[in-house]
């Protein structure tokens, strides 16, 4: 009985006091809450609010602060102007690059003083695995300084008519027709330009070439093609030197103007034998203005040749 009567005296004093010993428990890592900021709800405190604060009363913003340069650096890109016949007749078709990007120009070449600016459009149908071109020449806006002329340039600005046209106009299977500059003359007046001929699958397999030249208006220029050129070349060995090279595959690689003379194109000739090894046959010239070819060595020897186009060049600082 004195138990019970003990147990109930602890129960009697525990509800009286619960107030004294209740107690929260507090967790350390909970963030405090912020008092969020009371909501007007009369016209007349909107107003009051809205009030303008004057400059001397305003709370400073606190803006990021800013980096330091000697521990964050971003180079900076900038342009100049490269030759681009360098190394001299070195510049070609990249099949891979015009397969990935279906249509494009790669590049824009201007001459001497960036007044005209001379270019491939490179076109690539999958359906029958064949490349085509065309080659364009356009003026420059001369307004603006030399980079801008050629960083603004945008061949889609307007409708625009090739000087020539490969493949373009015909489908078959495999076959790629590539225009590329090979370069402009000294004096701006002609520009020397090649089309390589093959197999997507066989490699090259004929060289073409053209000149340029230019006139007052951009419009008013006329190309020919060098068929003459390729007839004497294959007349010489066939009937001089006995050799009877339409029975292989020979080929040209133009290497551009003179810097002996701007009217005359350098040019060497090899043919392939049955191995597919390349034979050295000699070097060739021919003079733009008088129309003479000539056989200038059929030895390595190397003339000089003149690097005159200018293409814009990316570079960091």
């Amino acid at each position: 009985m004195k138990n019970y009567a003990k147990i109930f005296l602890i129960f009697l004093c525990m509800v009286l006091c619960q107030n004294s010993f209740a107690f929260e428990f507090k967790n350390p890592f909970k963030k405090k809450e912020e008092p969020k900021a009371k909501m007007v709800e009369t016209k007349q405190e909107w107003e009051e609010q809205s009030v303008n604060v004057p400059l001397e009363q305003r709370t400073p913003v606190k803006f990021a602060e800013e980096k330091d340069p000697k521990k964050f650096y971003t180079p900076e890109f900038k342009y100049v102007f490269d030759r681009y016949n360098y190394p001299q007749g070195k510049r070609e078709l990249n099949v891979v690059e015009v397969k990935n990007k279906l249509a494009y120009y790669p590049y824009l070449v201007a001459d001497n003083s960036c007044r005209y600016v001379a270019y491939p459009f490179y076109y690539y149908s999958p359906s029958t695995n064949q490349i085509s071109s065309n080659f364009y020449v356009e003026k420059l806006d001369t307004t603006k300084t030399k980079q801008k002329r050629i960083l603004d340039y945008n061949h889609l600005q307007k409708e625009r008519i090739p000087i020539i046209e490969a493949g373009t106009k015909e489908t078959y299977q495999n076959l790629f027709n590539g225009l590329t500059l090979v370069d402009w003359s000294k004096d701006s007046s002609k520009l020397l330009i090649k089309e390589k001929v093959g197999s997507t699958e066989g490699g090259v397999y004929k060289t073409y070439l053209y000149v340029h030249y230019m006139e007052g208006d951009v419009e008013a220029g006329k190309t020919v093609k060098l068929d003459r050129l390729d007839k004497a070349i294959r007349y010489y060995y066939t009937d001089w030197e006995k050799r009877q090279i339409i029975k292989y595959r020979y080929d040209i690689i133009p290497l551009g103007f003179s810097a002996e003379n701007d009217s005359i194109i350098i040019l060497l000739c090899y043919v392939y034998d049955k191995n597919g090894n390349k034979l050295f046959l000699g070097k060739w010239g021919y003079n733009c203005d008088t129309e003479a070819i000539l056989l200038l060595s059929k030895t390595d020897y190397t003339p000089e040749i003149s690097s005159n186009g200018l293409i814009l060049k990316q570079v960091l600082d």
